[in-house]
């Protein structure tokens, strides 16, 4: 591997430059860095071809499927698979990692 993504390094960018995201892309994935405001509630969403992994990078985040919900706290993860509705919610606020096959 030629590159490497230092996630403390762009969340504390992030957080200094008074910004909410970043993407990289590294090896044929899309990273997407997300810093969630206390209170923050995503919109709805979903991907047609490609899983979405969810990372809790610090703080707390919820995963709302349309049928259930998963609680999520620093240092866990979960996969949203291909096709599910969902959207991200924060109580007190997290920053995310988000990994996604890159588009073709």
């Amino acid at each position: 591997m030629d590159q490497a993504v230092d996630f403390a390094e762009i969340f504390g960018r992030l957080a200094s430059e008074a910004r909410s995201e970043e993407t990289a892309q590294l090896g044929g994935v899309t990273i997407r860095a997300v810093r969630i405001k206390s209170g923050g509630e995503g919109r709805w969403d979903h991907h047609d071809s490609t899983t979405e992994t969810v990372v809790v990078w610090s703080g707390d985040f919820t995963v709302e499927f349309r049928d259930h919900v998963v609680e999520l706290s620093s240092g866990q993860c979960c996969v949203v698979p291909i096709g599910a509705e969902h959207r991200g919610t924060s109580k007190a606020g997290a920053e995310v990692i988000l990994f996604q096959q890159a588009a073709r």
